[in-house]
Formats: structure tokens, C-alpha cells, sequence
């Protein structure tokens, strides 16, 4: 059972992005620990059907639950600072050459204008390493036992493989790329044919840029006795067809290098450099007033709050409780949400209405339902901290015995069978 739960897990969520909502000071991670036990003295005890579905489920509806809780936050904290009303983006005068992205702290405080211009005079490349063509369903290595070292950058790597009798140069080539890519050293290799029955490996090294003591980025060494059955020289890999280069750009006139194409500058934009630019022409780097991020925060509101929405109705092992507490909700402030744009459907989910969204931002109307809009997005956060805390209270379940109300205690193990799901996004 234990396996089958961290597998879906795994496979499911153990690689989605983290935001900075997602780490946390001790005092918080004590509070969530002092919450579970005060939850655990007054909870009855219940009898639970733990198939598949219901792991599946407290794993889903604890996870959404965390996703949609740090949407919740970044509203809030942007609508209490001013900012979600007087939305400003970062913009770039040509998305094809640089797109941008803002990472500083706070755009309502920045400029809105120019804040620099960039010239792109060389872009970052990788290393790219062409083997030669070799006849594929002929066999031009001996059989037996064979071992290279590959060096990238300070770091050596030794491979080892066999060749049998049954074994063709594509065969060999198709088991070193796959040798390679397995390693996750920094080598992407690739196995190309040509038109004459004809094929090569190639290798691209994962990394771009090039330091002066480190020259080039990778290379093979093969110590074998014999020269003749020398792999590397066989095969052609210590082929540079491309040498890697820096990326090499002005900024506001100023020259600049960089190993990589994905750039900072004054840890205000991260700009991606994707082409260069003609001589002396420039692209212009700032800031301006943006309708489309105040569309965008709310609909990731919306959109988290429909996915929540669908999962408490989802299955035959959830109970109506969730459903009925996120109905509660947007009826307590159904004339708000109304009235700012986010429309309550007839099926419960919420629209955003953007002609409407932006009206209400231009005629006030978000500035006057700033406070019960605030508290919208309190319940929400109150409504996902329970979520957290007891996934398996919104599951059908069959209550046992109620606790004794004169002599409740924490119980250390009654949220065990969970807790290891419940912490994977704090720690």
C-alpha cells in the first residue's frame, strides 16, 4: 500500500515547481505540528477504506490544495501592498531577439519606461562533438570488454561496456548513447544516419560557455594497448564540429559576458537571449502599466479554485463536505466576486469575466470591495490550511467513537498513516 501511494506521488507531483511560499521558518513548520495535534484531540475515530482511489485522492486533494494556497497568498499579499490594482509588467520592445521576465521584489515600485538597452552580439553556444560515419550493419570493433574515460570540465568519468559477436557499429553507437544519457554527466548523445546506410554519434554537451582554464568542455580518453582498437579513435568522438562560446552583449553600452543565455541584470529582469541583433540596433528593456497581469492573477484564482471545485465532487470515495464548504464561500461573498468580475456559474465553478475585471479596476470598483475581497481570499486560505491538515476528512468514512471530552490527548500516531504526503512541500 505504502509503495503504491509514493508511487503515484512520484510520478505525479514529486517534480512540480516550488514557489517561495513553499519553504518556511521553524516557527511555521511548529505552528502546522501544533495545529495536527489539537486537530488529533478532538477528532472521533474512524474506520477508513484505504483503496487505490482514496490514496490517489488524499494525494490529489492535499496537493491541489497546497497549489491553490499559494495562489491564494501571492493575490493577497500583492492586493494588501496596492500592487494588484496598479499591475505593472516587465516588456521587451522585441520578444523574438529577448523576451524578459521581472524578478525583482516589487514591480509596482519600479519606473514605468526603459530602464535599459541591450545589443546582442553572440549568443552562448554548447560544445558539439561529430563521430564518424561508420557502415551500421557492419562490425568494425573487437568483441570483448572495452573502457574510455570522458572528461567535462574538472571531472572525469569512466564507462565501461561489452561488444558480442552479435553486435553492429549501430548497435555499439546506439548502446554508448544510450550509456551517455543514462550518466546524466552533461552529455546529450545522439545516434544520426545518413543516406548511404551510414551512421555517427554525436554529442552535445548541456552546458554553453566556455572559461579560460577549461578548454573545451569535454573530451574522451581511451588508454587501450593496442591502437587499432582504440573506441574513441574509432569512432570519431573527440570530433569538435562546434566549440562552445560565451554570450557576448552591451547593456546600455556597456560590454558584457555571460556563460549562459539566460541573464540578470541589477536582479531586477532575467532576459533570454535568443537571437542576436542587428549591428547598432538595440532592444529596449522596462516596464509599463499592464491590464494583462491583473487578468492573469485572476484567473490563476479562478482556475485553481474550478480545479479544487472539481475534485471535491470527483469519485465515489469523496464525501459532499469540501463541496459544500467551497459553495458556502462563494455564496457568503457571491455579490463581491459579481460585482469584481468573478462571476459564480450555476455549477458552482467561478468565471472571470476580463471585460468586467477591467472595468472594475477603472471605475474604482475593485478599490471599494478591496476589504471583503481580502477576506474572499482569507477563507480561502483557512479553507486549504484544513485541507492540509486532514486530507482525509473530506473522504467517506465510518465514524467508530467520539472522543472522551474530559480526557482528550495527542495522539502521536494518528496521523501517521499520511503525514509523509502532508510534509513532502515544506521540507
Amino acid at each position: 500500500m505504502v509503495s503504491n501511494v509514493y508511487q503515484y506521488y512520484l510520478t505525479t507531483y514529486a517534480y512540480k515547481e516550488t514557489t517561495h511560499y513553499d519553504t518556511h521558518k521553524k516557527s511555521e513548520l511548529r505552528e502546522i505540528y501544533t495545529n495536527i495535534i489539537k486537530q488529533n484531540k478532538k477528532s472521533p475515530l474512524y474506520r477508513f477504506n484505504f483503496t487505490d482511489e482514496v490514496q490517489r485522492f488524499a494525494i490529489d486533494l492535499k496537493e491541489n490544495a497546497r497549489s491553490f494556497r499559494n495562489v491564494v497568498l501571492d493575490a493577497t499579499t500583492e492586493a494588501e501592498s496596492g500592487t494588484l490594482l496598479a499591475q505593472k509588467a516587465a516588456f521587451s520592445s522585441d520578444e523574438e531577439t529577448i523576451s524578459v521576465t521581472y524578478v525583482g521584489n516589487n514591480p509596482a515600485l519600479e519606473e514605468e519606461g526603459v530602464a535599459c538597452k541591450i545589443e546582442v552580439k553572440q549568443l552562448a553556444q554548447s560544445q558539439i562533438n561529430m563521430g564518424d560515419f561508420l557502415p551500421s550493419d557492419r562490425l568494425d570493433f573487437q568483441t570483448g570488454s572495452h573502457s574510455f574515460d570522458l572528461s567535462i570540465g574538472n571531472s572525469t568519468y569512466e564507462f565501461q561496456f561489452k561488444i558480442s559477436d552479435s553486435s553492429t557499429n549501430l548497435k555499439v553507437q546506439e548502446k554508448l548513447a544510450r550509456l551517455v544519457n543514462r550518466s546524466n554527466v552533461g552529455l546529450r548523445a545522439e545516434v544520426l544516419k545518413d543516406q548511404n546506410g551510414s551512421s555517427a554519434l554525436q554529442l552535445t554537451s548541456t552546458q554553453t560557455g566556455i572559461s579560460d582554464s577549461i578548454n573545451p568542455l569535454f573530451y574522451f580518453s581511451d588508454f587501450s594497448d593496442e591502437k587499432e582498437t582504440s573506441c574513441i579513435e574509432m569512432l570519431g568522438l573527440n570530433h569538435v564540429v562546434r566549440h562552445p562560446t560565451n554570450a557576448s552583449f552591451t547593456v546600455n553600452g556597456e560590454e558584457r559576458t555571460a556563460f549562459s543565455n539566460l541573464v540578470t541584470i541589477n536582479h531586477t529582469y532575467q532576459l533570454e537571449l535568443k537571437d542576436i541583433t542587428e549591428e547598432g540596433n538595440t532592444i529596449q528593456i522596462g516596464m509599463h502599466q499592464s491590464a494583462e497581469a491583473l487578468l492573469q492573477h485572476m484567473n490563476h484564482l479562478v482556475n485553481g479554485f474550478n480545479s479544487l471545485y472539481d475534485l471535491s465532487k470527483e469519485g465515489d470515495c469523496t464525501s459532499d463536505r469540501l463541496h459544500r464548504d467551497l459553495n458556502y464561500i462563494t455564496k457568503r461573498f457571491r455579490s463581491t466576486l459579481d460585482s469584481t468580475g468573478l462571476t459564480v456559474q450555476p455549477d458552482g465553478h467561478l468565471n472571470a469575466d476580463e471585460a468586467l475585471i477591467i472595468q472594475s479596476a477603472s471605475d474604482g470598483t475593485l478599490n471599494a470591495e478591496f476589504e471583503q475581497l481580502s477576506n474572499f481570499r482569507k477563507a480561502l486560505i483557512r479553507q486549504v490550511n484544513q485541507i492540509s491538515i486532514d486530507p482525509l476528512e473530506y473522504i467517506k468514512r465510518t465514524m467508530i467513537s467520539y472522543p472522551n471530552p474530559k480526557h482528550t490527548y495527542a495522539n502521536a500516531y494518528q496521523v501517521s498513516v499520511y503525514s509523509g504526503m502532508m510534509f513532502n512541500g515544506y521540507i
